[in-house]
């Protein structure tokens, strides 16, 4: 992968990270705090937190493989999850702060969840893929 490409992916992944941190701060303040969700939007809330920071890290691995194997594509991979964190966490977080706005549209969101999830999955077999059919540079 061009350095220039992977440098890209490795600022997404960090402004992901640092995103989720600020999240976590405000789910663990503001949300339960201020607005007083239930303990289940405060929950929702954490999966989303723990999913994204969860695949930005998974970037990092991905980056650091493609160094150590000869793995073709791993920017389908990175994009892959990518798209995944924005479904699944980012349709999560406009679900719970829904619970407050009581926006009707927020609600046809509930859907798009499992498929952020789907393509993480397949993020996951394809690197699994990618990685039993390269080789490890010396």
């Amino acid at each position: 992968m061009p350095i220039l490409k992977t440098n890209r992916y490795l600022q997404i992944a960090t402004i992901s990270m640092v995103i989720a941190i600020a999240l976590g701060a405000m789910g663990a303040h503001y949300l339960k705090e201020t607005l007083e969700l239930p303990k289940d939007k405060l929950d929702s809330w954490k999966t989303g937190i723990f999913y994204q920071i969860t695949h930005s890290l998974g970037i990092f691995i991905v980056i650091l493989l493609a160094t150590t194997f000869k793995i073709d594509k791993v920017g389908a991979i990175i994009n892959i999850f990518i798209l995944g964190m924005l479904l699944f966490s980012g349709s999560i977080y406009l679900l719970t702060l829904n619970y407050v706005w009581q926006i009707d549209a927020l609600k046809l969101l509930g859907p798009i969840t499992p498929i952020g999830g789907l393509l993480f999955i397949a993020g996951w077999v394809l690197l699994f893929m990618r990685l039993k059919n390269s080789r490890k540079t010396s």
